[in-house]
């Protein structure tokens, strides 16, 4: 067989792999990816969470990337805190810090870090990670007061993390 022979050959062979290279890589999962019935899950324990403080809010669930999983806005909550619970969530995943933390450090003489892209400095955004360490994504929760932000948003992280 002569060079051409076997070069034409070898593109066959490689065109014809292509594919199944495209399906498996389609599969696999990339980074940032999020499991939808997880990030479902995670929405459910905010929103259990929230109705036992008896707090109307918006609830987000992010990936470790910050794009949106799932949102939910329950019944008599308001219209401002959709965006607010979006970006907590995406603060808390793109910082891998809850976003009380960066409100602690503001109130206590750190105002620069507003400056950071996508800060929020308020509560209600908690990371997620499972058992191995793995960033999984983050919770956002907005609507209500500060505290029960946090807890709603702990609620759903937790969950997230045992997916």
């Amino acid at each position: 067989m002569n060079r051409h022979a076997i070069q034409r050959q070898l593109l066959i062979s490689l065109l014809a792999a292509v594919p199944a290279l495209a399906a498996a890589a389609a599969q696999a999962a990339q980074p940032g990816d999020l499991a939808y019935n997880a990030a479902a899950k995670a929405i459910e324990a905010a929103e259990q969470a929230a109705v036992s403080l008896d707090a109307k809010v918006c609830i987000a669930v992010v990936d470790s990337n910050g794009v949106l999983e799932d949102f939910k806005r329950m019944d008599g909550s308001a219209p401002g805190c959709v965006a607010s619970a979006i970006n907590k969530a995406r603060a808390a995943a793109i910082y891998r810090t809850p976003t009380y933390n960066f409100m602690a450090r503001v109130n206590h003489g750190e105002p620069a870090l507003v400056t950071l892209p996508g800060m929020v400095p308020l509560g209600g955004g908690v990371p997620a990670k499972n058992g191995a360490g793995t960033w999984l994504g983050a919770e956002g929760a907005a609507g209500s007061a500060n505290p029960n932000e946090v807890k709603i948003a702990t609620a759903g992280a937790t969950a997230l993390g045992q997916n």
